[in-house]
C-alpha cells in the first residue's frame, strides 16, 4: 500500500514538472522576442529620421501650408458671421475672399503706390534730412558730425540696401517667400491654401470631434487653441489698419514729410507685438525731427497718446481673451519665433504661443487623470 501511494505521488510529480515545462516553453515562445523589438525600435528611429529629411527638403511649402491655414483661422470669424446670416459656406468665403481682394487693391493704390514712389526721394534726401536732424538738436561736434558727408553716404547705403535686409528678415528661417517660389507664386499659393481650408473647415472641425471621443475635454480643447489663433489674425489685422490710418491722417496734418510710407510702417511695426508701436513712432519722431523739433516733439505726443487709446481702449475691445499670456510667456515667445523665423516668426508667435498653452494645459490635465 505504501509503495503504491508512493509511485502514485511521483506520478502526480512528473506531470506538475512537465506542465511546468510546457507553460515555460510557451511563454517564451509568446513573449516578446528581444531581437525583434530592438529591430522595431530601429525601424521607428529610421522613419522618423526620414520624415525629417523629407519635412527640411519641402519645409518651404510646408510653410506655406502653415500660412494658408493661419489666414484661413484668421478670416474664419468673418465666414462664420455670414453664415450665421443665412450665407452658405461657399458663397461666404467668396465674399471674404472678394473684400480681401477689393481692401488690397485700394491699399495698393491708395497707399503702396505712393509709399513705393516716396522711397527713391527719401533715400535721395536722407543727406539733407540728417542734416536738419543735427540742426535741430544743437551745436557743437554732434551737428558737425551730423553734417560730414562721409556719414551722409554711409546713412544712404544704408537706407538702399535695407529692402533687402527686410526681405531677408522677413524669409528667416525659410525661403519659400520670394526666395524658392518667388513672391507672386508664394501669394498666390497661400492664398488659394487659404480658399482651401476655409471650404473644409467644417470638416477639420468633425475631425477634431472624432478625436475627441473617448477623451473628455480633448476636443473642446482644439476648438478653443483654434479660436486663439482665428480671434488673435483678425483682432491683429484691425489693430494694424487702425494705427496705419490714424498715423496716415496725423502725418498728413501736421505736414510730416512721407506721410504715406510712414503710415506703412507703422502698420507693419504694429504687428509685432511689444516692440513694434516703439519703433514705428522712433522712425517717425526722427523723421519729423528733420523738419523741426517742435513737429518732433508734437509726433511724439500723438504716438504717446495713440498707444494709450490702443492699449487701454482698442486691443481689449478686439482681442478679449484672445491672448491669455503673461508679459513674460509674450516676451519669451517673441524671442523664440523671432530666432526661428524673423520678423514673421515674432508676429506669430504670440497666436501660436496661446493655442499651445492651451493644449499643453489640457495635456496635463489628461496625465494627472490617467495617472489617478
Amino acid at each position: 500500500m505504501r509503495r503504491e501511494l508512493g509511485n502514485l505521488r511521483s506520478v502526480r510529480a512528473f506531470g506538475r514538472a512537465v506542465r511546468m515545462s510546457a507553460n515555460t516553453s510557451g511563454e517564451r515562445r509568446g513573449g516578446p522576442d528581444p531581437l525583434l523589438r530592438h529591430a522595431q525600435i530601429a525601424c521607428v528611429y529610421l522613419a522618423v529620421g526620414v520624415l525629417a529629411v523629407l519635412a527640411y527638403a519641402v519645409r518651404g511649402m510646408l510653410v506655406l501650408v502653415f500660412l494658408g491655414f493661419f489666414l484661413a483661422l484668421g478670416v474664419e470669424p468673418v465666414v462664420g458671421w455670414l453664415q450665421r446670416h443665412r450665407w452658405r459656406r461657399g458663397p461666404a468665403v467668396g465674399a471674404v475672399v472678394l473684400g480681401l481682394l477689393l481692401l488690397l487693391g485700394v491699399a495698393i493704390l491708395l497707399v503702396l503706390v505712393p509709399a513705393i514712389s516716396q522711397v527713391g526721394h527719401f533715400v535721395e534726401r536722407i543727406p539733407s534730412l540728417v542734416s536738419g536732424v543735427g540742426a535741430n538738436l544743437g551745436s557743437g561736434e554732434l551737428r558737425a558730425h551730423l553734417r560730414d558727408p562721409a556719414l551722409h553716404e554711409q546713412v544712404k547705403a544704408a537706407a538702399s540696401s535695407a529692402a533687402s535686409v527686410v526681405l531677408q528678415a522677413l524669409t528667416a528661417g525659410f525661403t519659400a517667400l520670394g526666395v524658392v517660389f518667388g513672391g507672386v507664386f508664394a501669394a498666390v499659393t497661400v492664398g488659394a491654401l487659404m480658399v482651401y481650408f476655409s471650404l473644409a473647415m467644417p470638416r477639420l472641425h468633425s475631425a477634431v470631434a472624432r478625436s475627441g471621443e473617448g477623451h473628455p475635454g480633448r476636443a473642446d480643447a482644439l476648438h478653443a487653441a483654434m479660436g486663439r489663433v482665428s480671434g488673435y489674425v483678425t483682432g491683429q489685422v484691425v489693430v494694424s489698419l487702425c494705427a496705419g490710418a490714424a498715423s496716415y491722417v496725423f502725418f498728413l496734418v501736421v505736414g510730416v514729410p512721407y506721410p504715406a510710407l510712414l503710415a506703412v510702417v507703422v502698420a507693419l511695426l504694429d504687428t509685432i507685438p511689444q516692440l513694434g508701436a516703439t519703433l514705428a513712432s522712433l522712425a517717425a519722431t526722427l523723421v519729423a525731427l528733420s523738419q523741426g523739433l517742435s513737429l518732433a516733439v508734437v509726433t511724439l505726443l500723438f504716438f504717446v497718446v495713440y498707444q494709450a487709446v490702443e492699449n487701454y481702449l482698442i486691443a481689449p475691445r478686439v482681442f478679449a481673451r484672445t491672448v491669455e499670456l503673461s508679459p513674460l510667456e509674450a516676451f519669451v515667445a517673441i524671442l523664440v519665433g523671432g530666432a526661428l523665423a524673423g520678423v514673421l516668426g515674432a508676429m506669430l508667435a504670440l497666436p501660436v504661443a496661446a493655442a499651445l498653452k492651451i493644449l499643453v494645459r489640457h495635456a496635463q490635465v489628461e496625465i494627472r487623470g490617467s495617472a489617478t
